[in-house]
């Protein structure tokens, strides 16, 4: 139960390198103090804003050399995949409209990917990743931040287990407040979420809904086969869904609900899980993370903590500090860029090297086609088939 704390006997690194992330990026800051706190990685090279000064700035604060500081990810790619000593690993950290192209350029390099969801803006460019990562077996990774958590694992090892029985529904909601205020008062960072032509074809739903989504598949291990969605736009400045309602059904034959929104009033960082059996019914939610509720059938309720001795085998590997001593978002995503690093320490035989699966281009496409089946559902008004990937 130390995974982000045993630094004795010295590990592998992996040098890394960053698209987008200059000054005003919110993400990526996050994403480097996950870097830190991992300590399996060196960031060496970047291209952090398609503004040379900004790009300049980032790279100098950094600490990354003149020769690897590039103006733009295009030249960043090729010249990295002609070094003897290339990055092992691309982290693209842009918007999503920018995701696709460096991501192409790197997977053509050779270069393995770490890339922030959503994926891209269409499941015609995810396929095309798919085929170009294939071909040659790369490492890609998708962050869905909240499968890094342990007592998320602790659920998925306990629903796979049998403790709470056959799996009858799903509910997860993921709700925010940031766009019920004053919508003028946004930040860049908050603008260009509801810009079709950068967030793509949806906003909530592409924002938050695609964690929601991606948890219940990850914690049950069923497949979304058919959903009818309704996506509403409450907020008039906002250019896209900023409230979603998804009903979905299951091959494992389970139902679900999910319920996405960027403006609902006192919900911060608002995500929760209930996962209803037959015997029990299992719960979480992200603003109280270090507990995991079951409620059983004629029975008392069980709470379990992290760092307690009753944790999975899969919570407990993701667990750094004594039960007491909080651990939250930022711990996840350093066990999620953990979780990279034993990736790339098994070469070719990469997927097999973890115990818990790890979010990839096919997850990144199921996000993407989440978005566009949706669209879809709630424009007919009606259930719509979700393609197999």
């Amino acid at each position: 139960m130390s995974l982000l704390t045993s630094d004795i006997p010295r590990k592998r690194r992996f040098r890394a390198g960053m698209v987008g992330g200059g000054r005003g990026a919110f993400f990526a800051g996050i994403h480097r103090a996950a870097l830190r706190l991992a300590n399996r990685f060196d960031l060496v090279a970047g291209a952090f804003s398609s503004d040379p000064q900004t790009c300049l700035e980032a790279g100098e604060a950094l600490g990354i050399s003149a020769q690897r500081n590039y103006l733009n990810f295009r030249d960043m790619a090729s010249a990295e995949a002609a070094r003897d000593d290339p990055i092992d690993v691309a982290i693209v950290v842009t918007p999503n409209h920018l995701h696709f192209e460096p991501c192409k350029l790197f997977l053509e390099a050779g270069i393995p990917v770490i890339c922030d969801k959503p994926l891209v803006n269409s499941s015609d460019e995810a396929r095309e990743l798919q085929r170009l990562a294939e071909a040659n077996d790369t490492f890609f990774a998708v962050t869905y931040t909240y499968t890094g958590y342990p007592m998320v694992r602790d659920a998925r090892a306990r629903i796979r287990a049998g403790e709470i029985g056959q799996i009858r529904f799903m509910y997860v909601e993921y709700l925010l407040e940031w766009l019920a205020g004053d919508s003028s008062k946004l930040g860049k960072g908050a603008v260009w979420r509801g810009d079709p032509s950068k967030a793509g074809p949806t906003g909530a739903l592409g924002d938050v809904g695609t964690h929601a989504f991606n948890i219940l598949e990850f914690l049950s291990g069923q497949r979304c086969t058919a959903l009818s969605a309704t996506l509403m736009q409450t907020v008039a400045s906002f250019g896209l869904d900023d409230t979603d309602v998804v009903q979905m059904e299951f091959d494992g034959g389970a139902n679900g609900l999910l319920w996405a929104a960027l403006a609902a009033p006192g919900h911060r960082n608002g995500l929760r899980f209930k996962i209803v059996g037959t015997k029990a019914t299992i719960e979480w939610q992200q603003e109280a993370p270090e507990t995991l509720h079951v409620s059983r059938l004629g029975e008392a309720d069980l709470i379990y903590r992290r760092g307690q001795r009753d944790l999975t085998a899969e919570a407990a590997i993701s667990v750094s500090l004594p039960a007491g001593n909080p651990e939250a978002y930022l711990e996840a995503l350093a066990v999620l860029y953990c979780d990279y690093a034993t990736a790339l320490e098994g070469g070719r035989n990469w997927r097999e090297a973890l115990s818990v699966p790890l979010a990839d281009l096919n997850e990144g496409l199921r996000g993407v086609l989440l978005s566009e089946v949706s669209v879809r559902s709630s424009s007919l008004r009606s259930w719509v088939p979700f393609p197999v990937s």
